[in-house]
């Protein structure tokens, strides 16, 4: 049994399109869990449409909505999916036929943009071998974990950014992450919003500065959709 969580805050544009896919996409067996944290569309309306989805409500922050969804998860691994981040039927299978080695403690997708773009492919590719070469993937690739190692190093940081560098960091001082080759797919709404050299460079610019020291609260001024 998998339990997937998913942060929320006005995807009201996005999440009933992802819930579909992920449906379809799933076991009976499997729990979808919503966090929304109180959003100002009609997010929480669309959710509450769906039968079984469980739907939770959370201050904002990312990292504390998506521990709020992990306290209540009953499967043996946890999922944390963002709302624009697409998963199907085969990468689902490929996912639980890994985890059946019960020495996966945890891991990562590789991943598709949502672009055909040729620039795109450059992007994920470049992504997907930075994952490869340092074992340290960001949220967006679909983080996965053993629900008792989730519990047992804290979950995530409740910083306003840099959560998933942080978790990735504690996590990897246990086990070395895993791999899943089936890409999930991942939007690119955000490149094609602020520009995709500017959003590229902001971000490792970013982590940069996260790495060198800087508050996470310091860098919530230049980062795009805080969540």
């Amino acid at each position: 049994m998998i339990s997937i969580v998913i942060p929320t805050y006005n995807e009201s544009a996005i999440i009933e399109g992802m819930l579909n896919s992920l449906i379809q996409s799933i076991s009976s067996e499997d729990e979808v869990i919503v966090v929304d944290g109180m959003s100002e569309d009609n997010t929480r309306e669309i959710v509450g449409g769906f039968p079984g989805v469980i739907l939770i409500t959370s201050p904002r922050g990312r990292a504390v909505q998506m521990n709020e969804g992990a306290k209540i998860a009953k499967g043996e691994y946890i999922l944390f999916l963002h709302a624009d981040v697409f998963i199907n039927r085969g990468s689902i299978s490929m996912l639980k036929n890994q985890t059946r080695n019960n020495e996966v403690k945890w891991g990562w997708f590789s991943i598709r943009l949502d672009s055909p773009r040729f620039i795109f492919r450059v992007l994920e590719t470049g992504a997907n071998l930075r994952n490869r070469l340092t074992g340290i993937p960001l949220g967006d690739h679909g983080i996965f974990v053993k629900r008792d190692v989730f519990h047992d190093i804290g979950g995530f940081p409740e910083i306003p950014i840099m959560e998933d560098l942080e978790f990735v960091r504690k996590i990897r001082i246990i086990s070395k992450g895993v791999e899943v080759k089936s890409p999930i797919k991942t939007s690119v709404r955000r490149f094609e919003n602020s520009g995709i050299i500017r959003t590229f460079f902001r971000m490792w610019i970013l982590r940069i500065l996260y790495y060198l020291g800087m508050p996470p609260e310091k860098l919530t001024r230049y980062y795009i959709h805080v969540r």
